[in-house]
């Protein structure tokens, strides 16, 4: 049996604002297998995105993880010094940021912000770190490599910045790769490069990976295990085939009735009323009540726990 080379527990990470704390991820908990890739979808508010980074030690100033265990190849990363932290970030651990406009800085050239990460944790000379950067560029499809290394971010398209994101991140073989919507802000032709990128890229390493999405599509193409976060819980955990052909929590079966069909002719498509609730100001028992088309007076009266109904299915609902 594979071992577990993530296991996140009962992680808890609250930002702390005028009017006191706000807990935005409530209680969070999976792992992952070596050369496995997990996607973690749900839309945006769900507390997707702030799960990846308590994982990197990347929270904004005013955030904190509270409560929880996160062990990566059996280290407890909460007990590791910052030092010791930044030895397995960008090393390790690698992140694909969501906006690579904004991820990259506008003032070094590409070249640049490539060596930088080898230097720092391979103590590469700068011109064995430019050898290595330009190889990189090359694994990710870039043309014109050398020539590439010494332009600046805003000089190269939404498309080649994201592999530029991938390159970097892949630069230093990392044994967990977080994508935070790898193809968010591209256009269907890039999309479909960047996933094919991906996918050859654990075929090759069997590296193990975290995607981040809201968009089903993309977690059907890479994805082996899928999380649906809702209101910063895991409302369901399913393999991929299992999820698609027998989604249970009804948040799930709405991000799934929300996919246009091609061969539908509808006069609007189906969309799940109501929004994703204020961390300040969360629903009493089941966090999806307010949405749910399955709900009753029951549901505010019990916060449902995360039950597995087989050895890889689980669902957060006393309903279904």
């Amino acid at each position: 049996m594979t071992k577990n080379l993530l296991e996140i527990e009962d992680l808890k990470v609250r930002f702390k604002t005028e009017d006191g704390y706000i807990s935005t991820v409530n209680g969070v908990s999976f792992s992952v297998k070596q050369g496995e890739t997990l996607a973690i979808v749900g839309e945006s508010g769900s507390g997707k995105s702030v799960t990846s980074l308590a994982l990197m030690g990347i929270l904004p100033a005013n955030g904190e993880i509270y409560d929880g265990k996160v062990t990566f190849e059996d280290k407890n990363l909460r007990t590791l010094s910052k030092k010791e932290y930044r030895k397995i970030r960008g090393n390790e651990i690698s992140m694909i940021f969501q906006e690579p406009m904004t991820a990259l800085n506008p003032v070094f050239n590409i070249g640049y912000q490539l060596r930088e990460t080898l230097i720092l944790h391979y103590d590469m000379t700068k011109e064995q770190a430019n050898k290595k950067g330009i190889e990189m560029l090359e694994t990710v499809g870039i043309p014109d490599a050398d020539k590439v290394m010494g332009r600046f971010p805003h000089q190269l398209s939404g498309g080649m910045r994201q592999r530029v994101m991938i390159a970097m991140a892949l630069s230093c073989n990392p044994k967990l790769l977080i994508a935070d919507e790898p193809t968010t802000a591209l256009d269907v032709t890039i999309q479909a490069q960047i996933l094919t990128l991906m996918r050859n890229i654990k075929e090759k390493s069997n590296t193990s990976t975290i995607i981040i999405t809201h968009d089903l599509g993309v977690v059907a193409e890479l994805a082996d295990r899928v999380i649906v976060m809702y209101a910063g819980e895991v409302v369901e955990e399913a393999p991929i085939y299992e999820l698609f052909e027998n989604p249970l929590h009804p948040y799930t079966k709405g991000l799934m009735a929300s996919i246009p069909k091609v061969h539908d002719v509808v006069d609007e498509l189906y969309s799940i009323e109501g929004t994703v609730p204020n961390p300040s100001n969360m629903p009493s028992g089941c966090k999806f009540y307010p949405r749910c088309p399955l709900g009753n007076i029951e549901c505010t009266k019990i916060h449902p726990p995360l039950e597995y109904i087989s050895a890889d299915h689980a669902k957060r609902c006393i309903k279904v």
